[in-house]
């Protein structure tokens, strides 16, 4: 899987957003600066975070962005498949009909076990993990962060 330009500059806005969970919203101006991003394309990012109820928005002068969420209850691989919907692999591991060999395809069973195996990746990991890890360490070692623990659990 290679994690598309769309997923990481996603990744980079809902964190800075959920460093303000509870507090004011996020405009989207100030994500774009900070992130240097262009406005135009973090308007499309943050419209498919918004479509799956990720964050929210507000309108008006004081108006910006917040989580949907807590921090908690959002995990990367919702992140993720919010903004890349060809997560997998290959083809065939979704949508097996796409291949007249899926059946009875060593490989296939290899790709499966992949993206069963990502997915346990991402899920492990939440927002309020990567916040807090930013604000103890002033930086992500998502080593020290994977501790084999289930998402949501800490």
């Amino acid at each position: 899987m290679k994690v598309n330009t769309r997923v990481r500059y996603g990744l980079r806005a809902i964190l800075q957003i959920a460093e303000q969970y509870g507090g004011e919203p996020v405009p989207i101006s100030a994500i774009a600066e900070s992130q240097e991003i262009s406005g135009k394309y973090l308007e499309q990012v943050v419209g498919a975070l918004r479509r799956a109820g990720l964050i929210v928005s507000r309108k008006g002068v004081r108006g910006g962005y917040t989580l949907g969420r807590s921090p908690s209850e959002i995990t990367l691989w919702d992140v993720i498949s919010a903004l890349d919907a060809h997560t997998a692999p290959v083809d065939c591991v979704p949508e097996p009909q796409t291949c007249d060999r899926s059946d009875g395809c060593l490989t296939r069973s290899i790709w499966t076990l992949l993206d069963q195996r990502l997915k346990e990746f991402w899920t492990g990991f939440t927002l309020a993990d990567l916040v807090s890890a930013m604000r103890d360490e002033g930086l992500f070692d998502l080593q020290q962060l994977d501790t084999g623990r289930p998402a949501g659990q800490g």
